[in-house]
């Protein structure tokens, strides 16, 4: 495994190791770097003690121990690109089956030659992770106290790796070896969750124990190398029998790794389309308001939710006057730059938590939420101003360059006025006084607007109450002249 391999990003960052290169450990918590070195010194001392051993070493533990040394260069070389792979995908503590090796070195051989197969382990994995040396060094240690730990158990237990026919006492080495794996793998855990928990004191413990899943396989892990030891013991080939079982479970990890790499993305790729089509579907493209859809069902809970509360919520009906005479006179393109330019305006102008849509044509609604009458009015005559401001730069049905202006002002050309084609009517309506609903009182703000379009456009009128009209510069001739038989006329 291993848990002290450190691979989850966000952790590390807490801990202050990513941006660290080298030996630059100064940048770390100085109780961290204490920590660090206690650990790593006391496993030295322990390890450099057994080592001194190696003279009593028989023929046979030198026959195991080479056969290990072999399967662990064998399985790290096989399986060294989907490991380097399994490790990138990690976003968390990383099982990567070496337990199997280091815990039968732990149960089966002599200390000196169990911390011996560790470091090799160590230094073969040491290419595939690329971890920073001061992390290397910390790793192994971590694993070596692990190792030592369970050696030390093992052995004063006084316990018969050999099947010896007695019960109680094969079942007291099944018990031993439970025991000692579970400490081995409590002691990789700890050892780097009380590192993180120095450096980040507000983080849990529980939060570097890694998932129930990773855990589960790092225990079948070592019952494996349980099983390997007490064979190792009866014959020295038996880490030649294992390692080629450990490739296979490994490549087929690596292979469910790769699936449920590719499933998630294949999940967030249908998740971001859902929300793009999602948005699609109730976004008009032209304004990048809501469309009808969109209105109805923002516009709809917004009410709920005002009406929930008690609060005042007020509805605007937006309707570009004579839009239908520009784009018989200049053009559809130029009737869309005039519809896009007031989709902008009504973004800008608008809180947030207001919601506002095109109603197909040129109807805009706008619902202002937490709004009475009065509030509702003066937001309503902002946004007619700013419609009656604008200049619109866009083409003609010869594609030549015009500018459309707004009613409010004065264009530069020349013979602007005969460009002075934007305005808008509205209507006003306020919940519950016009109705309990976004319905009932769109309706109502909509005969508000129907009111204003007979009473001259360019204005803003209330359900329900008869506004005397602003005083409005004089209507063009062709306004005198032509009936107007609809609001789009």
């Amino acid at each position: 495994m291993v848990k002290n391999s450190l691979t989850d990003r966000r952790r590390s960052r807490a801990l202050g190791l990513t941006p660290i290169r080298n030996w630059d450990l100064w940048t770390v918590a100085p109780s961290a770097i204490a920590y660090f070195f206690v650990l790593e010194a006391a496993v030295a001392a322990a390890s450099i003690w057994l080592l001194t051993k190696l003279t009593t070493v028989s023929p046979s533990d030198w026959l195991r121990f080479g056969a290990l040394l072999a399967a662990i260069t064998i399985h790290l070389t096989v399986v060294r690109r989907a490991e380097e792979a399994r490790r990138n995908e990690a976003s968390g503590p990383h099982i990567d089956l070496t337990s199997v090796w280091t815990f039968a070195a732990a149960v089966a051989l002599p200390g000196g030659l169990a911390v011996i197969a560790t470091i090799w382990m160590r230094i073969l994995i040491q290419p595939i992770a690329r971890r920073q040396p001061y992390r290397f060094v910390f790793g192994t240690a971590s694993m070596l106290a692990s190792t030592l730990l369970s050696w030390t158990v093992v052995h004063l237990s006084g316990v018969s790796l050999a099947a010896t026919g007695n019960v109680p006492t094969d079942l007291g080495l099944v018990l031993v070896l439970a025991i000692t794996a579970v400490l081995y793998w409590f002691i990789q855990v700890m050892t780097v969750a009380v590192a993180f928990k120095i450096v980040t004191p507000d983080s849990k413990v529980l939060d570097f124990l890694g998932s129930k899943v990773d855990n589960m396989l790092e225990m079948s892990t070592l019952g494996a190398g349980a099983m390997l030891g007490m064979l190792m013991t009866s014959h020295w080939v038996g880490p030649l029998l294992l390692v080629v079982p450990v490739i296979l479970v490994n490549a087929l990890l690596s292979r469910a790794g790769e699936r449920r790499a590719h499933l998630e993305r294949l999940l967030r790729e249908q998740e971001q389309l859902h929300q793009r089509l999602a948005a699609d579907a109730h976004t008009d493209y032209r304004t990048g308001l809501l469309n009808t859809n969109g209105l109805t069902e923002y516009a709809g809970r917004l009410a709920e939710r005002c009406r929930i509360d008690g609060e005042p919520m007020t509805v605007l009906v937006i309707d570009l006057d004579h839009f239908k005479r520009i784009n018989d006179t200049w053009g559809h393109p130029a009737g869309n730059a005039v519809l896009a330019e007031v989709g902008r305006i009504l973004r800008e102008k608008l809180r947030p938590g207001d919601v506002a849509g095109r109603d197909g044509g040129e109807e805009f609604v706008v619902a202002l939420k937490d709004t009475p009458v009065a509030q509702g009015v003066t937001i309503a005559e902002r946004i007619r101003e700013a419609i009656g401001s604008l200049a619109v730069p866009t083409t003609d049905k010869h594609r030549n360059v015009v500018t459309l202006y707004g009613r409010e002002i004065q264009p530069p050309e020349p013979e602007g006025a005969s460009l002075q084609a934007i305005s808008a009517s509205i209507g006003v309506a306020v919940i519950p006084d016009n109705g309990p609903d976004m319905a009932t009182a769109q309706h109502s703000a909509d005969a508000a607007l129907y009111k204003a379009k007979e009473n001259g456009r360019n204005q803003v009128r209330v359900a329900g109450l008869d506004i005397p009209p602003r005083l409005m510069p004089a209507p063009r001739q062709d306004d005198i002249t032509k009936p107007i038989t609809s609001r789009t006329a």
